[in-house]
């Protein structure tokens, strides 16, 4: 007489098999790819962010080093590989808090949140431009200051109306209120140039530097959050 199964084997038999269910077998083999995918772009980040501090010219005076760009620009290749990463150590070890890929991610997070609130004041810094760029603002400005004051000074304005005759730029019957008048709309046909070229620079300067201010602090006091609560989530 065959022997009936008693209740207590079918349902440890039924637990066995929902503990080996498709869905948790296809979670278990999907971990270690989630896991060597972070670790690739922890990879990659690294070696992107070496290339950058290499081809610096750190000898260079004139201009501070660009290194908020690069670093900020890269920063969430990083956040996806550490978040990917730490996604596939929960898969893998579920009831486990505190496991060494844990503390890796923990780590490598909170030296990046360190690296994104370095670069904030860095990023402040460099809005004022390099010394290239000043210089020639600088000079444009200089060169501006010197054309007015030509401008009122008579006598070098008609010195300049002497020089326009002698070089047959007027006509050779020209009066001295001919000259002056040819020399005051040349100067002031320069200012004009080069009130406008100036302008042009002072503008392109003004969108650079909102340009540096939204890419690249605002952008790094948010990476800096995002990597301090990656950190604490890989612990907690």
């Amino acid at each position: 007489m065959a022997a009936q199964a008693s209740p207590l084997n079918s349902a440890h038999h039924w637990h066995l098999h929902v503990s080996r269910s498709p869905m948790g077998e296809s979670e278990f083999r999907f971990a270690p790819l989630l896991r060597w995918l972070g670790l690739t772009l922890i990879v990659v980040l690294v070696l992107q962010m070496a290339a950058v501090v290499v081809a610096i010219d750190w000898a260079d005076t004139s201009r501070p080093p660009q290194v908020t760009g690069p670093l900020v620009a890269l920063a969430p290749l990083g956040f996806l590989g550490l978040l990917v990463t730490l996604i596939a150590s929960r898969l893998e070890h579920p009831q486990q808090r505190h496991t060494p890929l844990r503390w890796v991610v923990c780590g490598c997070s909170a030296l990046l949140a360190a690296g994104m609130i370095a670069a904030i004041p860095m990023s402040l810094s460099s809005e004022a431009g390099d010394a290239i760029q000043l210089q020639n603002l600088d000079q444009g400005r200089q060169a501006l200051k010197e054309a007015r004051q030509f401008r009122e000074d008579d006598q070098q304005v008609e010195a300049l109306g002497e020089q326009l005759a002698q070089a047959g730029q007027l006509a050779a019957d020209a009066t001295d209120d001919d000259k002056r008048r040819a020399a005051e709309v040349m100067v002031d046909e320069q200012i004009v140039q080069m009130e406008a070229q100036l302008q042009r620079f002072e503008a392109q300067r003004t969108r650079e530097s909102q340009q540096r201010l939204i890419g690249g602090t605002a952008s790094a006091v948010v990476l800096a959050v995002a990597f301090a609560l990656l950190a604490l989530t890989a612990v907690l």
